[in-house]
């Protein structure tokens, strides 16, 4: 039986596999969906990022969700939505370091990301 996984990171502009990463999940422009089975990636697309002003985080994790996500790689967002994809059957995983979601998705790979935690969750907003 062959593992599978779908990865979300947040993008900016139209996204894709050499996109830049965005810093902020619900403040995206897309997101970057990255297909790894059996420890490789084997396709990505684009997902546009829905309006913060039409549901906020909720909507985006709603839609992250629809599309088969089972992890995102984020570098910062709140605790709101962070509880609505861990209720969602969602992990989420800290990556400040990749520049696009190719190298995120290939930290991943190397089991190098820890989870995305409290100290990690943003505020004020």
């Amino acid at each position: 039986m062959s593992e599978r996984i779908r990865l979300a990171i947040p993008s900016n502009g139209a996204g894709g596999l050499d996109a830049p990463r965005s810093a902020h999940f619900g403040h995206a422009d897309s997101f970057t969906l990255v297909d790894v089975v059996d420890g490789q990636i084997t396709g990505g697309e684009s997902l546009v990022n829905p309006p913060h002003s039409q549901g906020g985080c909720g909507a985006t994790v709603m839609l992250l969700a629809q599309a088969g996500v089972g992890a995102a790689i984020v570098v910062g967002m709140g605790g709101g939505p962070l509880s609505a994809m861990q209720a969602n059957g969602m992990s989420a995983l800290f990556d400040d370091q990749s520049p696009t979601p190719r190298t995120a998705a290939e930290a991943y790979l190397t089991g190098a990301l820890p989870a995305f935690g409290g100290s990690h969750v943003c505020s004020g907003h």
